[in-house]
């Protein structure tokens, strides 16, 4: 039993092949085994049955056969009667004794074996028959009685035939037990190989169902269980490959679904950009003529009441223009027009240049303003840094209705985080996402354009996607909102000392300016503005228009100032191009434009000419056009 335990532990990790063998083979070895067993002990039973009762036969004949012998005293006669009966019953020795035990005569070689277990003796009494003596004639003279009992018949069987018939009847059990056991064997590995070769293929299919490949099959008969087993395989592949073919089905269809929702959705994109893009342009050509006249007017009177007029005007026009140019930004962020230059500089001389800034602002409305020193240096661009917080202070100045803001950093490992912290209305949870998409305002019901458009925080949410920066919001409605940004510390040892500004310059009194421009009104107050700085300036609705008043003149223009848009299928850039063919190929040359669409945001830095959005601010105009023609004289004066 140990040893079949032993067997079952080491089969239990093999093959199914080897536990059916053992399943096999067991019962069958266990049923051979009783059987040989149970057979071989009756076999042996009777063999040692017979050999006693064939003992027994031989002692009972002699004890018959040897009474006349004795009686008459020929023992010649008993001699032959002992020899017929050892040779007839296959007997060791047979000998016959008298009543007292001594022998008479005897024969066969077990006469002289000392050992008594090896033979098996059997002894029968002789006596006369029953018969009355006294009657005899043979013996009426005798007047003495005679005892029946004349001696014994003893019989010995030698055991080694017994020894000799266990042996070959054991060894033909065994034989037998081999020949059964390698028929059950053989059969049994036939069908387990069989079995075993049927399974392997079913874990075969699997395999290749678990790879994705669904059109694999079984190949078995249906019939059972292991045909069944294939069967339901088979069916569960028809059924992963119907929810495959569903499953694609659906995807194709949610596919073209989404495609067409995205596709819808680009469209309204590019129509709602199109359309931010004609409004402010069309906005933007009367608000930059209007600007152009202001300025020229302001110039021109200076009468009190007239200019406190005039001013109103400037300052309406300067909060349009402000509106525009957040517009503006988020077109140039959508475009990708905006290249980040990241610099190691002082956080707090930007917070300085801030509190004067809004310092006004918050004091008009009886806020708190308070930058908390930070003496701290960034990586980062600055410029991008400064607008980032201009918004968010901005926003949070006019969202704040009582208490303060507080502007603060905190080191924070590599990182500085930069808070903006009011005590304001507050943002509800559900809305923290929506206040960074354009043009949503939560307090804003009636659309107050004091209030701004909407854009601010969307603004911040692309240059802080641009730079790299996390934004962060944390409000509570009532309770006010921190919006933050981390950036990245810079190295105090790397800052670069400001180059320090010279004299401004100033445009050469000989300068000519040529304007393409297919507005007049603007035109003419560009005219009139340039003509209160004392700048030539000549004025053209296309190239050829151009082309005509330059030969008349006979003169190269020191600087060209094109409009973007322009009749036809022409635009500033090709006017440029065209005009630098033919005077030359170093003039300096400026794009004006009111369209804010991304990809003509795009072509223009691609072009490489400088730009400037419509309304323009005259003194950034003059700075430009001081600057491009001063560095385009730069070598001629040399």
């Amino acid at each position: 039993m140990n040893f079949l335990r032993a067997l079952s532990r080491r089969l239990s990790l093999s093959s199914i092949r080897s536990r059916m063998l053992v399943i096999a083979l067991l019962p069958a070895l266990l049923a051979e085994f009783g059987m040989a067993a149970y057979f071989t002990s009756q076999t042996l039973t009777n063999a040692e049955n017979a050999l006693h009762a064939r003992a027994a036969n031989a002692a009972r004949h002699l004890a018959d056969a040897l009474p006349y012998a004795l009686i008459s005293g020929d023992l010649a006669r008993v001699d032959a009667l002992l020899k017929t009966e050892a040779a007839n019953s296959q007997l060791a020795f047979a000998r016959a004794s008298d009543a007292r035990g001594q022998m008479i005569a005897g024969t066969g070689d077990g006469l002289h074996v000392a050992s008594p277990h090896a033979h098996y003796a059997q002894r029968s009494e002789i006596r006369l028959p029953a018969t009355d003596f006294n009657d005899a004639p043979l013996y009426a003279a005798s007047a003495a009685p005679v005892d029946k009992l004349l001696g014994y018949a003893e019989v010995g069987v030698s055991l080694d035939q017994i020894g000799v018939f266990k042996r070959d009847t054991l060894i033909h059990a065994a034989l037998l037990m081999l020949v059964a056991l390698t028929l059950t064997g053989a059969l049994a590995w036939r069908l387990s190989n069989r079995l075993a070769g049927q399974l392997r293929h079913i874990g075969q299919v699997v395999g290749r169902l678990a790879c994705h490949d669904l059109t694999v099959r079984t190949q078995l008969p249906p019939a059972g269980e292991v045909g069944t087993l294939a069967a339901g395989v088979n069916n569960m592949a028809e059924a992963l490959q119907t929810h495959r073919r569903e499953l694609e089905q659906r995807i194709r269809e949610a596919t073209a679904d989404l495609a067409a929702k995205k596709d819808m959705a680009e469209r309204a994109h590019h129509a709602k950009t199109r359309f931010f893009a004609a409004a402010s342009h069309d906005l933007r050509q009367p608000l930059h003529a209007l600007s152009l006249f202001v300025t020229a007017l302001k110039t021109r009177n200076h009468q009190t009441e007239t200019l406190t007029l005039i001013e109103n005007i400037e300052a309406s026009t300067a909060a349009m223009t402000l509106l525009f140019n957040a517009l503006l930004d988020i077109s140039r962020l959508d475009a990708g027009a905006i290249e980040v230059h990241p610099v190691h500089f002082p956080l707090q001389k930007m917070l300085r240049e801030l509190e004067q800034q809004f310092g006004a602002v918050a004091a008009e409305k009886r806020l708190r303003l308070r930058f908390r020193p930070c003496d701290i240096a960034l990586y980062s661009d600055p410029l991008l840094i400064e607008r980032i917080l201009v918004n968010l202070i901005a926003n949070a100045i006019r969202y704040t209705d009582d208490g303060g803001v507080l502007v603060a950093c905190r080191r924070r490992g590599h990182m500085v985080r930069l808070s903006v912290i009011d005590s304001g209305r507050g943002i509800p949870p559900d809305q923290q996402e929506s206040v960074f998409q354009e043009f949503v305002q939560l307090h804003n019901p009636a659309r107050d354009r004091s209030k701004g458009l909407g854009l601010g925080l969307a603004i911040v949410s692309r240059i802080g996607r641009l730079l790299g920066h996390r934004i962060d919001l944390r409000s509570c409605p009532d309770h006010g909102s921190m919006f933050s940004i981390d950036v990245p510390c810079g190295d105090v040892r790397l800052i670069q000392s400001p180059i320090t500004a010279g004299a401004p310059a100033q445009i050469p009194t000989d300068a000519l300016v040529l304007l393409v421009d297919d507005e007049s009104t603007i035109l003419r107050g560009m005219a009139e503005l340039l003509d209160s700085w004392n700048i030539g300036l000549v004025t053209a609705h296309s190239a050829a228009e151009a082309e005509q008043w330059l030969d008349g003149l006979g003169r190269v223009p020191d600087i060209i100032v094109s409009d973007y848009r322009l009749p036809g299928n022409t635009d500033g850039i090709e006017v440029i191009v065209r005009l630098r063919q033919k005077y030359g190929p170093g003039i300096p040359a400026i794009v004006v434009t009111g369209d804010t669409a991304p990809d003509t945001i795009l072509r223009i830095s691609q072009a490489g000419f400088p730009l400037l959005h419509k309304p323009l601010r005259p003194a950034k105009l003059r700075a430009l056009l001081t600057h491009l023609i001063q560095q385009a004289r730069a070598p001629a004066v040399g």
